[in-house]
């Protein structure tokens, strides 16, 4: 497999649901990447390494978004094979400092060696876990200069509901209002100074095309319950009496 390039345009799946048969589903389609989300989703850690084999069957790359702070949560998802995490809720550049340092072993961080399935499918044991925080509240934003020149930071991730309401403005502003795409670029402008890729969740092909015009260059897009839904819904009410009219 390539090595992730979050500076490449990666448009990359989501899974929320606890389920190694919907991760082998979602990494055959062609996404540039795969996120298991541990935060929000209903994924606990004895789903994890069931969902990371399925989609080291497709050969796609697999982030885990752990569900908070800590050298324990990233330590699980990158000994179970993942590529790299993305770390919610960093507000400062002390709490990307310590992130960083959960992904690497000593000297260079705190991460305890235990390669496990790195390993048993020849992986370079001694390379550190993809590091990317997330930021999407007002205090990350102030921070952002000082968060963006940590060492050892491959990317961000913006969380667009959370910075919407962190911000004061409605969930429905990341559908295009001004004020927010212009928060927006206030951050990428930021990380494209520093040298730093900027990737966001999409809630749709509409919201990617207007993040990628500005600035974004990685996506996590829709959830694939979300996915689910929307294609059920549609193909029941095509199936109605006059659904195909």
């Amino acid at each position: 497999m390539d090595e992730l390039r979050f500076d490449s345009d990666l448009v990359g799946g989501w899974l929320q649901l606890p389920s190694p048969a919907t991760a082998e589903v979602v990494g055959s389609v062609g996404f540039d990447m795969v996120v298991i989300d541990a935060q929000h989703g209903l994924i606990g850690e004895d789903a994890l390494l069931g969902m990371l084999q399925a989609l080291s069957a497709t050969g796609t790359r697999a982030l885990v978004r752990v569900p908070g702070h800590g050298d324990e949560p990233v330590a699980a998802a990158l000994d179970r094979g993942a590529d790299g995490v993305i770390v919610p809720l960093v507000n400062s550049a002390a709490e990307a400092s310590a992130a960083v340092a959960a992904c690497h072993y000593p000297p260079r961080g705190r991460r305890s060696y235990g390669p496990t399935r790195l390993g048993w499918h020849g992986r370079d044991t001694a390379a550190p876990g993809r590091c990317v925080v997330m930021v999407e509240t007002r205090e990350a934003v102030e921070a952002l200069e000082e968060i963006l020149v940590v060492d050892g930071l491959d990317a961000i991730f913006v969380g667009p509901s959370d910075l919407a309401l962190a911000h004061g403005m409605e969930l429905a502003a990341q559908h295009g209002d001004p004020e927010y795409d212009a928060l927006l670029s206030r951050i990428t402008d930021a990380c494209r100074a520093a040298g730093v890729p900027a990737g966001i969740w999409c809630a749709g092909p509409e919201n990617l095309h207007r993040y990628r015009s500005l600035g974004f260059t990685f996506f996590g897009l829709s959830a694939e319950h979300a996915l689910l839904r929307a294609a059920a819904t549609e193909a029941l009410a095509r199936s109605r009496p006059g659904g195909l009219g």
